[in-house]
Formats: structure tokens, C-alpha cells, sequence
């Protein structure tokens, strides 16, 4: 029984250890040069289809709308 009872134990302890493991964030380059994925710019995705202005305008109406003064309905 104690055999039984040292093996669960065993058992969740190391499960434990592994779930708890963090994979590295460290950030890699070669030649100098960041080797992650490329990054494009926010206004290219396809709800603005590469209209900087458009996106612009919407982050500029998400911002007003974060007012608690300026809000519809608000205060």
C-alpha cells in the first residue's frame, strides 16, 4: 500500500514540476537581425485592407468611446 501511495506521489509531483515549466521568451537573432516572424502593420489586415486612414479613424472612435465622459449612456 505504501508502495501504491509513494508511486501516486512520485507521479504528481512530476506533473506538478512539468506544468509548471515556463518555455524561453528569450528573443533570437541572426546576423544581428531579429529571426522571429514579421510583423505587418496593423492598417494591411484585411478589415482595412491597407487604408492607414480608415484605420485611424477607428482607433481614434475606439479611444472617445473609452471616455466615461463621452460615452453613450454614460454618466
Amino acid at each position: 500500500m505504501k508502495q501504491i501511495i509513494g508511486s501516486f506521489a512520485l507521479v504528481f509531483v512530476v506533473i506538478i514540476q512539468y506544468g509548471c515549466k515556463e518555455p524561453s521568451q528569450a528573443v533570437q537573432y541572426e546576423n544581428g537581425r531579429y529571426a522571429g516572424k514579421p510583423d505587418t502593420p496593423n492598417w494591411e489586415g484585411a478589415a482595412f485592407d491597407g487604408n492607414r486612414e480608415k484605420w485611424d479613424r477607428e482607433i481614434k472612435r475606439r479611444t472617445r468611446l473609452q471616455s466615461e465622459y463621452t460615452r453613450p449612456g454614460g454618466a
